[in-house]
């Protein structure tokens, strides 16, 4: 849901913080935690606005933010 946020811009503002939130809401809800830097945050909404990443992508490097 975050790279389609990000992607198809369906807000008038702000849809890379509400597609992040949206993301971390989702992440909690099953009871894992997001454990991830301001750096890592941007670097991953720069990839995917470059198309570096498909959704598998995105949800590889969020499941390395698990935290301990």
């Amino acid at each position: 849901m975050l790279d389609t946020i990000v992607l198809q811009r369906p807000l008038p503002a702000r849809n890379e913080f509400y597609g992040y939130a949206v993301a971390v809401a989702y992440i909690e809800a099953s009871g894992e935690t997001a454990d991830a830097s301001q750096a890592q945050r941007v670097q991953l909404i720069e990839d995917i606005k470059a198309l570096r990443l498909d959704a598998f992508d995105v949800a590889d490097r969020q499941r390395t933010w698990r935290a301990p």
